[in-house]
């Protein structure tokens, strides 16, 4: 922290209510946003309320210093970066204040689609629709006048808006409004004074806004004056919706909602060229569609690509699709509507194919979310050339789509640059992403020169540089060229908001003609090996963790919460950048291009960062960019590990496989002290266990000393016979030594001889989630000895934990640089999907007796990552008169041993809340779950049985008749009975 920083720190900390922070790290990752854009601020700003925002204005205004607003930090034009104090509102002040019939009256941080959640059950909606509304906050709708598909029919931001809570650079706070009378003489105030000098600056330029500033469907470049004064009524909202915070801060807004819309219907039409599919949409638009998309044959390889459900949809001969939506009183009156349009198609391409068309609100908003989903998949394509998003927001008035986009083919053409094609057809907005080299010094001016000659051609045709995603750093230089003599109006409404320029500066105003090539991020270079850079501590083959840097471009989508995803537990019940998972990303990052200098990680600060990620790995599974987010936390948590050390808590707990040895040889003694609470208190103070954590008993013997496996560690007896190796791991070895002997019990009564090496040791996975890589590659290179001799003789190393099989699938190759590690990788199965792929050849026995009971299951995360098809629930539902219900409640919360410690205890019970109050419903006899950890979570505050599926299995076979006992409720409050 330097002196400035100290200064601030100092001066606002006894009043601020919020939380400032100035850390390396903290600093880092509110320098990218989802843009090509990099700025490293001078610190960081979480208000809780306007009295801190009020605060913030004041000091700034007398000690110079810069306030840049930010929201979800998803916008692609690097709006919310700069070098002064980022005010981030999504973190406190994201609070929906009052609901009535026709508004509803917000904090900025409020993400929409959250909003509209809120709003549903009273038949109402917020109707703006961009397209990450998933975590885009109101705060960034309002910044860039945001819209999406249905602008044509619903129009943008500025059209929903009542007032706004605006703080100006002096901080002074005010309610943003329509205003009469503003051309009279104002009275003393300066609120007042602003909105009457303002007036008098628009009425004098009339004309020119007139002359300069056409009425398009969508536009957001420059500061939006037309319109804002009519007949000596100012409505000032209209003004400040699309300013980007140059003008003001908004703290809140009142909005105005809709009832939702009685009934919809989308088609979807394919044509086998993308010049018929443009001359279709001329003739569509004149129908009115609500909605009207056209996307390019790229975006539709995608699709089939990475979507079963769309390959089947569209044919590989499609070069474009158009979807358009219709609304009405009723479905009959939306079907003749919707046949109009194909008509219409049809009449320009009598080729044209109808892949789907639906009536169903579900239906329709499932065939609404293709673009949405297909578009950030562009960020999935690997190589040295990606889809930037620089030019991703032209608009041109929509008769001259075909001729305009004719014209930007030959551009694209001159440069040697593919792009693809994605647009809101019937607003005239188009997004293109030019596939181009990573920018860097050497090539940026490719980047700067395209983007010139393209924004000539939008000009020609009346069109404008940006319009629905704001100026930002990537097209403010262009702002200037697109208005000529009305650009210096704009400085002089700056000069009447902010006369100092330390609202958000060098937005929609700025000096630089170079300003779109200016700040580039900072990327690593795919050229040069980054350990030759940092020391790197997990093993990263040749260019892996630059690609896996590259390809994450800060969309945000990993910000997501709801009950559809998974990620991120942290993020969801702490929705902080920190807790992101971008925010490893962007931290590694740092690291690589030694824009971070490497003591940060030795600091609070980052290890907070890099422990706010448990390694569930649903980001990596539901990232749109497939970024290995968890690799990149582990590397973090290394690093920090390498400057720290271990806390006491993980250090024994990822040792925990050592200790179990003793506790089996004690077992009664081990399990009286951990049902016993003043030795649970002394353990907590030991070695920061939590005692309030219900833990598992120690078996007698361990599973791998038992007879029933000892029969199985003959090697040469069974080398030739047996087709698969069981991995064990901790859990089934210590504890529940009877999951253990369910699974190879199974296998005895379907005929499939199993290897069971008792020189196999636990997988490592809690030492690596902590960080601790050396002591797992230990382990590792232990295990894979054992196992990669059966591996390379083909045989499949089957794992009852999930957590166990991602463990060797997934980290193994990145602990260990040997070809043996990837062998075993490739060979290793969860025992779920074993058995499943068994099933489906026909193979697994079905002579199960009935089983009339009911049993809830929870999918754990590892499960869903292996295989999200959930397929020992599939097995389960073979046993007759047994119903499995499956519940979603998202992560468990437990994560390994992270849920054990005293630190992390109740921040545990807090992420798996919902599974934990699903077990505590009255109407159930007992649950299941594949892993061992989940299983703890779900036995804490609830004394319904639950156990392993493999057990049910066994049961219902006839197998283990004792596991019956296991079907009785525990009532020990601190061990579990597994």
């Amino acid at each position: 922290m330097d002196e400035q920083q100290q200064r601030i720190l100092d001066d606002l900390k006894s009043e601020f209510s919020g939380e400032l922070r100035f850390n390396a790290a903290a600093r880092e990752i509110y320098s990218s946003d989802a843009s090509i854009y990099q700025i490293l601020p001078l610190g960081v700003a979480l208000p809780h309320s306007t009295e801190d925002v009020v605060l913030l204005c004041q000091y700034a205004s007398e000690n110079d210093v810069p306030l840049i607003p930010r929201g979800a930090g998803s916008g692609l034009a690097g709006g919310c970066l700069g070098r002064g104090l980022i005010v981030d509102f999504s973190r406190h002040m994201n609070r929906i204040l009052a609901v009535d019939e026709a508004t509803v009256r917000v904090q900025t941080g409020v993400v929409r689609d959250q909003l509209n959640e809120a709003l549903r059950d009273r038949g109402m909606y917020f109707p703006p629709d961009p397209s990450n509304t998933a975590v885009t906050t109101i705060g960034g709708m309002l910044a860039v006048d945001a819209a999406g598909s249905h602008a044509v029919r619903v129009g943008s931001m500025r059209d929903h808006v009542q007032s706004i809570q605006t703080v100006l650079a002096n901080g002074t706070v005010f309610e943003a409004r329509r205003y009469q009378d503003v051309l009279a003489i104002p009275e003393p105030g300066v609120e007042d004074e602003l909105v009457h000098q303002l007036g008098l600056l628009l009425q004098t330029h009339e004309g020119l806004i007139r002359e300069r500033q056409p009425q398009l469907i969508r536009n957001c470049s420059g500061f939006q004056l037309r319109g804002v004064l009519e007949e000596n009524e100012l409505d000032l909202p209209r003004l400040l919706v699309g300013s980007e915070g140059a003008l003001g801060i908004f703290t809140e807004a009142t909005l105005h909602i809709s009832p939702r819309p009685e009934q919809r219907g989308v088609a979807l039409l394919l044509f086998e060229d993308i010049e018929s599919s443009v001359r279709a949409i001329q003739k569509i638009i004149p129908l009115q569609p609500s909605a009207c998309d056209l996307m390019d044959r790229r975006l539709l390889s995608l699709a089939r690509e990475f979507d079963e459900d769309l390959s089947r949809l569209i044919p590989e001969q499609a070069e474009a699709a158009v979807l358009v939506e219709q609304t009405g009183y009723s479905e009959r009156q939306v079907r003749d509507r919707l046949r109009d349009v194909m008509s219409a198609a049809r009449a320009i391409d009598s080729q044209v194919y109808v892949a789907k068309e639906c009536y169903d609100d579900r239906e329709v908003d499932a065939l609404w979310s293709l673009p949405y989903r297909v578009v950030p998949l562009l960020t999935r394509l690997r190589g040295l050339t990606r889809p930037l998003p620089l030019i991703e927001d032209i608009a041109v008035p929509p008769d001259c789509l075909h001729e305009f986009l004719t014209k930007a083919q030959r551009i694209f053409q001159k440069y040697r640059v593919t792009a693809s094609l994605y647009a809101h057809a019937a607003s005239g907005q188009i997004h293109f992403r030019p596939f181009l080299p990573i920018p860097n010094n050497e090539n940026s001016q490719v980047l700067e020169s395209l983007s010139r000659d393209l924004y000539e051609t939008v000009f020609q045709f009346g069109g404008t540089v940006s319009g629905e995603h704001g100026n930002g750093l990537a097209r403010t230089a262009f702002v200037r060229s697109q208005y000529g003599p009305l650009y210096r109006v704009f400085q002089e409404v700056k000069d009447l908001f902010d006369p100092h320029n330390l609202m958000n500066p060098g937005k929609i105003l700025n000096d630089d003609p170079h300003l779109t090539i200016r700040d580039l991020r900072i990327n690593p270079d795919p050229k040069q090996q980054p350990s030759s850079l940092v020391n790197l501590q997990l093993n990263w083959r040749n260019e892996e963790i630059v690609d896996e840097l590259l390809r994450c471009n800060g969309c945000g989508s990993c910000k997501v919460v709801n009950d559809s995803t998974r990620m991120c537990p942290f993020f969801a019940v702490d929705p902080m950048e920190a807790n992101s998972p971008r925010a490893k990303a962007n931290l590694v990052r740092s690291l690589v291009t030694n824009s971070l200098d490497p003591k940060a990680f030795s600091t609070d600060e980052a290890k907070e960062l890099a422990d706010s990620c448990f390694n569930c790995k649903q980001c990596h599974l539901e990232c749109p960019s497939n970024v290995n987010i968890p690799a990149l936390a582990i590397e973090a948590k290394a690093q920090c590990v390498n400057a720290n050390g271990l806390s006491r808590a993980d250090w024994y707990l990822s040792r925990a496989h050592s200790f179990g040895r003793l506790g089996v040889a004690i077992s009664p003694i081990a399990n009286w002290s951990l049902g016993n609470s003043m030795m649970r208190w002394l353990i907590e103070k030991l070695l920061g266990i939590s005692r309030a954590r219900r833990l598992p008993r120690f078996a007698r013997r361990q599973f791998l000393k038992t007879s029933s496996s000892s029969k199985r560690q003959n090697q040469d007896q069974l080398n030739k016979k047996a087709n698969i190796v069981y991995f064990v791991d901790y859990f089934a070895n210590f504890h529940d030594t009877e999951l253990a002997e369910a699974f190879v019990r199974i296998l005895d009564h379907n005929c499939i001889p199993v290897l069971v090496p008792k020189e196999q040791v636990a997988s490592g996975m809690a030492m690596i989630c902590a960080g601790d890589l050396d002591a797992a590659r230990e382990l590792a290179e232990i295990n894979v000895k054992v196992l990669s001799e059966a591996a390379r003789e083909g045989k499949q190393i089957v794992c009852t934990e999930p957590t166990a099989a991602v463990c060797l699938k997934e980290e193994y190759p990145r602990l260990l640089d040997h070809p043996d590690a990837l062998v075993v990788a490739e060979q290793t199965i969860d025992a779920g999907t074993f058995l499943q792929q068994l099933h489906h050849r026909g193979e697994l026995k079905q002579d199960f007796s009935p089983f009339p009971h009911r049993v809830v299951h929870h999918t754990p995360c590892h499960q869903r990552y292996l295989n999200p098809t959930n397929p020992l629930v599939e097995l389960l539902r073979l046993i007759p008169e047994l119903t499995v219900e499956e519940i979603e409640k998202g992560c468990s919360g437990m994560a390994g041993t992270f849920g054990m410690t005293a630190t992390n205890f109740e921040k545990s019970l807090e992420f798996g809340s919902e599974l934990i109050l699903e077990m505590q419903r009255s109407d159930l006899e007992f649950g299941a779950t594949e892993c061992s950890s989940c299983q703890f979570q779900m036995l804490q505050e609830s004394s319904v049985p639950t156990l392993h599926p493999l057990k049910l299995m066994a049961l219902a076979y006839g197998l283990m008749p004792s596991l019956k006992n296991k079907l009785t409720p525990s009532r020990n409050k601190r061990l579990l009975t597994t």
